[in-house]
């Protein structure tokens, strides 16, 4: 119902942040970062083959033209930690199991001060009880006596939105479908909403009294007595009765 409605949660997640003693930069309080010998700050060397110079990427600070030579205790001269962090996050209305989430900004910091990158959100949907999905619309089976399927009814549905009443018409059969329209899941792409599909399933039933077993019987006969009419006006050649 969530995915359905749309709902604002709050998770925690474990994170690597900007080391709060040395600020990101990686060095113990009161020093700074150096530059490298090596290079003199360039973050490359260069070294002769032939008629040719090679520059490749200083081994020292390995191209960052600066080395950390008293590393901060706490984050051991990286510049971050793990940290636990709680993060807001909005589901909008019409999301499926397996959508994907995009908090700008909530993922981890860049390196040397860089913005932060994005935390990607994964959902999973617990299936209902009730209702299934598929797509935007939504699939639910009711179960009606034969009473009701032969005579007609009118019945109280369930959806998303609280109850609904269906009308059952005469003759429904087993496996017949209904709808609601627009009563579905809303599209994350479309403003409209899906439908919600209703399976009719016919109950057969069970403990009978001696009453109702006698009323069914007498029905059976009067079914027999009916088919075999029919085939009688078949082997005559009487279509139009057979019809009737």
């Amino acid at each position: 119902m969530e995915a359905v409605s749309g709902a604002e949660t709050e998770i925690e997640i474990e994170k690597r942040v900007i080391c709060p003693d040395c600020g990101g930069n990686g060095c113990e309080k009161g020093t700074e970062p150096e530059t490298c010998r090596h290079c003199n700050g360039i973050g490359q060397v260069s070294r002769s083959q032939g008629f040719f110079t090679v520059r490749t990427t200083c081994p020292t600070c390995r191209g960052n033209g600066q080395i950390i030579a008293h590393p901060c205790s706490k984050c051991r001269g990286t510049g971050q930690v793990m940290a636990s962090k709680k993060v807001a996050v909005k589901i909008p209305a019409g999301v499926d199991n397996g959508s994907r989430l995009r908090l700008t900004g909530e993922g981890e910091p860049g390196v040397y001060g860089g913005p932060s990158g994005d935390l990607y959100v994964f959902l999973h949907v617990k299936p209902h009880e009730f209702f299934k999905r598929r797509d935007t619309d939504i699939i639910c089976e009711v179960q009606i006596s034969f009473v009701q399927a032969a005579l007609g009814d009118k019945i109280s549905v369930p959806t998303l939105n609280g109850n609904k009443t269906l009308e059952i018409p005469k003759g429904t059969q087993p496996g017949d479908v209904f709808y609601f329209n627009g009563k579905g899941i809303p599209s994350l792409r479309t403003r409209g909403r899906g439908d919600q599909i209703i399976q009719v399933a016919i109950k057969t039933p069970t403990h009978l009294s001696k009453k109702q077993e006698a009323i069914l019987k007498e029905f059976a006969e009067l079914e027999t007595k009916k088919l075999s009419s029919k085939i009688k006006n078949i082997l005559k050649g009487e279509p139009g009765k057979a019809a009737r």
